[in-house]
């Protein structure tokens, strides 16, 4: 879905001819610009088209406005490339007059959007990339250490501190979602077999270099990649335990019955009970006719975020920094010194067409 953008020429002379900053102007537009940088096409399509929806959605059910103030989202696709990304960045905040980035589905692409967002702020809406942060950057997802530490935490209670098998695409959120597992779990995997990112079409011969000995397998896939592998491991005849992408809603529904059982760890479940998870669950299939997924959920909370920024009036990035917690679908979601959340994690399996909650691992128990 884009929408598309008409900058008023004559405006953009004038204030150039006056020398105001890009943010002196997105202060002054009484339109609450929100730039949002999406994977619209590349191997995480289909998650940016959950991201988008969800974006979209809070505004209509906001009545169009942020704050109060009358708000519009630009979306511009990066394609999956961080170059692409950060000419996106440029374009939003220096032609559309984008007074916040937002979305951001690949570390690499957040990475490079960071560096040139200059004093614009950036709520980072899913990129888990550990070094991610600094003024101005707030994130309403996870780190890729939490994400792995909390299933290395569940692993080594259920499986053993021993037999355990890594998987995972080779950059940066694979590689430190398998770091963080390996510090949950409290000691050194069997193997890490890393595969090549958005180039893997056959999993079979990195599926074959699984050890014989091995209890389960540990696996970080999102995106196309993840019904991909879902798809290739069905076949192997060891336990898998999932990140929260590779049993997310788009994976599960396109792998089907081979789905059935999967065992994951994430921050969200539609099943949750509780009084912001109903309404949001209602709302989104009333839209879609499905469940939501977890990056619906961090698309519709950076919304939110930004929502109660703006609600506090004057400078928008200082108003950010002041938000310390935000109510979510996916329960308590506070924010740490360094603006990355706090929050619980749920060791979920997928059964009927849902994924079930079985257990909570509490921010405490990392």
């Amino acid at each position: 879905m884009r929408v598309p953008v008409v900058v008023p020429v004559v405006l953009v002379v004038v204030l150039a001819a006056c020398g105001a900053s890009p943010t002196m102007q997105a202060g002054h537009d009484p339109v609450l610009k929100v730039g949002a940088i999406i994977s619209q096409t590349g191997v995480y399509a289909a998650l940016g088209d959950d991201m988008e929806t969800a974006m979209r959605l809070y505004l209509d059910e906001h009545g169009g406005r942020l704050g109060g103030r009358p708000a519009a989202l630009l979306v511009a696709d990066d394609a999956g490339n961080p170059e692409t990304g950060g000419q996106r960045a440029r374009q939003l905040i220096d032609h559309d007059g984008a007074s916040v980035i937002t979305g951001l589905l690949s570390s690499p692409v957040a990475l490079t959007v960071v560096r040139q967002a200059g004093g614009v702020p950036v709520v980072i809406a899913n990129a888990g990339a550990d070094g991610l942060g600094g003024p101005g950057v707030y994130r309403v997802s996870f780190t890729d250490h939490d994400q792995g530490f909390a299933a290395g935490k569940y692993a080594a209670e259920h499986y053993g501190t021993s037999g355990a098998v890594l998987m995972a695409p080779d950059y940066t959120a694979g590689t430190e979602t398998l770091d963080g597992f390996e510090a949950g779990y409290g000691a050194k995997a069997l193997k890490r077999i890393l595969t090549p990112f958005d180039r893997t079409k056959d999993f079979a011969p990195y599926l074959a270099q699984i050890p014989a000995d091995a209890k389960f397998v540990y696996a970080f896939y999102a995106g196309g990649e993840a019904i991909t592998f879902a798809r290739a491991f069905s076949a192997a005849k060891v336990p898998l335990l999932a990140c929260q992408h590779l049993a997310d809603e788009d994976v599960t529904q396109a792998v089907g019955p081979d789905a059935d059982g999967m065992t994951s760890v994430g921050m969200y479940a539609p099943t949750l009970t509780n009084q912001d998870n109903t309404a949001f669950v209602a709302l989104w299939r009333s839209r879609t006719g499905r469940n939501p997924s977890v990056v619906a959920v961090q698309g519709w909370d950076a919304m939110r975020m930004i929502d109660l920024a703006a609600d506090k009036g004057g400078d928008l990035a200082r108003a950010l920094s002041q938000i310390h917690d935000i109510p979510s679908p996916r329960g308590p979601l506070h924010f740490d010194a360094t603006h990355n959340p706090v929050q619980n994690w749920y060791v979920r399996q997928y059964q009927n067409g849902e994924n079930r909650v079985l257990s909570t691992i509490s921010p405490g128990s990392e």
